[in-house]
C-alpha cells in the first residue's frame, strides 16, 4: 500500500510539473519576438518598386456575423493563456440573445430568442423562444473574469458551428450594437475613417502621382489577402506595412494584422515568387507626427471654450486599457510614449491657459483598471475618474479619447457601459440617435451635480489631423526610396508644367 502511495504521489507531481512546463512553453513570448523587434531594428529603406498595405480593424456600418466571429478568435489566441483558449473555444451549442434584453446578470424569463445570426427559428423551424419554454434552453451566467459581464442563453441540443462564448458576443452585437444601440442601425468606424484614409493617400498621390497601395480589414482574411496578392503579383519589390491605429500594439499590429500580412507575403514568395524575396518595411505610427495631437488640442480646445471661466474643470485623456500586469511586454507601453507623455504635458498647459480657479488633468483607461484585473488600483480607471470628479469639488469632467478617431462599438457602448457605471443617468438599453457622422458625438451626463462630457472623436473639421498624421508617418518611409523620390520629382515637374500652362493662358 505503501509503495501504491508513493507511485500515485509521484505520478501526481509528475503530471503537475508536465502541466506547468507545457503551460509555459505554450504561453512563452518568443525570443527573440519575432516581429515587434525586427520593427525595432529592421532597415527601413525601400528597394525597387514600392507599395503600400495598410490593415487594420475595421468594424463595418451593418452587422456581419463572420467579422464578429474573427475578432473574437483573434481575441482568443492573442489575449487568453493555454489551456484557457481550449476551454473559451469550446462549442457547447447555440447561444441566444433577447434582443430586448441583452445585457443582464441574472436569469429572466426572455420574450423572444435569437442566434448569433438573427435567426429566431432553430434549423428544424421550431422557434429557439418555444425550445426555452420546454425547458431545452439554459441560462448561463456572466463570467468571472470580465469586469460588468452579462450572460447568455444557451441551446445544447446541437452544435452552434463557433465558440459559445463567441456566439455570445455575437448576438450581443447583433441586438445591442446593431439593433436597438443606434437609431440608424449602423455604425459609423468604416464611413469616418474611409475618409481619412482617402484624404491621406490623396496627400501622399500628389506628392509621387500614382503608385500601388492597397488597405484590408485585419479581421477579414480573405481581403488581406487578395489586396496583398495583387500588390505582388503586380511586381513590387518591398511592401511598406502601415496601420490605422494611432499607436501600434502586439495585439493590433505585431500578432495581428501585420504578423498575417508578414505570412501572407512568405506565402507568396514560396508559392509564386520564383525565389524573389519581398522587403518589408514597417512605417511608424501617425500618433509619433505632430499633426493629430494638434488635432486633439482643437477639439478639446472647442469644448473648454465653452464651459465657464470660474468653473473647477477636470480633464481626463483616455485609452482603451489592458490589464497590463498581464502583459508587460505589450508593445503599446513603449510606442505609446511619443505619442501620449507630450500630449498629457500640451493638454495641461492648455488647460491651465484658462485660468480656472481649480484643474486638473489625469491619464484614465477604459477598461481593466477594474476590480477583477486591477484591484489594487494600480491604474486609473475613467469611471473611477468621473468619481473622483465629483469627490474632489470639479463642476465638469471632461473625457477625450486619445486613441479613437472614429466612433466605434466600443466608445459608443461597451465603453460607456463601464465608464458610467454608478450614474444614474445612464442606461445601457438607451438608444443613441446619432447620424451625423461629420460631426462629433458629445454626451452629457450629470452625476450628483458634477457634470461629465465624453467630447466625441475627431471626424468631421477635425479629421485632417489624422489624415495628415498619417500620410506622414507612411511619407517617413517612401521618402527614402530612390524610386519614389524619381516619382516626386517627375511629379513635381508634371505640376509646375501644368501652372506654366494655365499662366499662359
Amino acid at each position: 500500500m505503501k509503495k501504491i502511495l508513493i507511485g500515485l504521489v509521484v505520478i501526481v507531481v509528475a503530471g503537475y510539473a508536465g502541466f506547468t512546463y507545457m503551460a509555459k512553453q505554450q504561453n512563452a513570448r518568443p525570443t527573440p519576438d519575432l516581429y515587434y523587434d525586427y520593427y525595432k531594428v529592421h532597415d527601413t529603406t525601400p528597394e525597387g518598386k514600392v507599395g503600400v498595405f495598410m490593415a487594420g480593424l475595421e468594424t463595418g456600418e451593418d452587422y456581419e456575423p463572420e467579422w464578429w466571429k474573427n475578432i473574437y478568435d483573434h481575441i482568443l489566441h492573442a489575449n487568453i493563456p493555454w489551456p484557457g483558449r481550449i476551454f473559451a473555444g469550446m462549442d457547447s451549442g447555440v447561444a441566444l440573445t433577447d434582443p430586448d434584453k441583452y445585457w443582464e446578470y441574472v436569469e429572466f424569463a426572455p420574450t423572444s430568442l435569437h442566434d448569433p445570426y438573427g435567426n429566431y427559428n432553430d434549423v428544424d423551424g421550431i422557434p429557439y423562444i418555444e425550445k426555452w419554454r420546454r425547458g431545452e434552453v439554459q441560462w448561463v451566467p456572466p463570467g468571472d473574469r470580465l469586469y460588468l459581464d452579462h450572460g447568455y442563453f444557451l441551446y445544447s441540443g446541437r452544435k452552434g458551428g463557433v465558440p459559445s462564448a463567441a456566439g455570445k458576443n455575437m448576438g450581443t452585437a447583433k441586438a445591442w450594437y446593431f439593433g436597438s444601440g443606434f437609431k440608424n442601425h449602423k455604425v459609423p468606424h468604416e464611413y469616418q475613417g474611409a475618409r481619412v484614409f482617402a484624404d491621406a493617400f490623396s496627400q501622399l498621390t500628389d506628392k509621387y502621382g500614382d503608385f500601388p497601395y492597397q488597405m484590408a480589414d485585419s479581421m477579414d482574411p480573405w481581403e488581406m489577402h487578395q489586396e496583398l496578392y495583387e500588390l505582388l503579383d503586380g511586381g513590387v519589390d518591398t511592401i511598406v506595412l502601415a496601420s490605422p491605429m494611432v499607436t501600434y500594439s502586439h495585439y493590433e499590429e505585431f500578432e495581428g494584422s501585420w504578423r498575417h500580412a508578414r505570412d501572407i507575403i512568405h506565402h507568396w514568395e514560396e508559392e509564386h515568387g520564383n525565389g524573389k524575396k519581398i522587403k518589408i518595411v514597417m512605417s511608424p505610427p501617425m500618433g509619433h507626427f505632430p499633426p493629430i495631437r494638434a488635432g486633439f488640442l482643437h477639439l478639446l480646445k472647442d469644448r473648454l471654450d465653452t464651459l465657464p471661466k470660474e468653473a473647477k474643470v477636470k480633464v481626463a485623456i483616455s485609452i482603451h486599457g489592458m490589464p497590463w500586469a498581464k502583459f508587460p511586454h505589450e508593445a503599446w507601453l513603449e510606442l505609446s510614449k511619443p505619442y501620449l507623455d507630450p500630449l498629457t504635458e500640451e493638454v495641461k498647459t492648455l488647460v491651465t491657459s484658462y485660468g480656472f480657479p481649480k484643474s486638473e488633468v489625469v491619464v484614465s483607461q477604459d477598461h481593466f483598471a477594474d476590480p477583477i484585473w486591477d484591484p489594487e488600483e494600480e491604474y486609473l480607471s475613467t469611471n473611477r475618474a468621473y468619481l473622483e470628479g465629483h469627490r474632489d469639488g470639479y463642476d465638469y469632467v471632461v473625457q477625450q479619447p486619445m486613441e479613437f478617431y472614429t466612433e466605434n462599438t466600443d466608445t459608443m457602448f461597451s465603453h460607456a457601459h463601464h465608464n458610467y457605471h454608478h450614474f444614474d443617468g445612464y442606461d445601457i438599453y438607451e438608444t443613441v440617435d446619432y447620424s451625423d457622422w461629420d460631426e462629433p458625438y458629445v454626451r452629457f451626463l450629470d452625476y450628483k451635480g458634477t457634470m461629465t462630457i465624453y467630447n466625441g472623436v475627431m471626424t468631421g473639421k477635425y479629421r485632417h489631423y489624422i489624415a495628415d498624421s498619417l500620410a506622414m508617418a507612411i511619407d517617413s518611409i517612401l521618402s527614402r526610396s530612390d524610386t519614389m523620390q524619381k516619382k516626386a520629382e517627375e511629379k513635381a515637374a508634371e505640376s509646375a508644367g501644368e501652372v506654366d500652362q494655365v499662366s499662359a493662358l
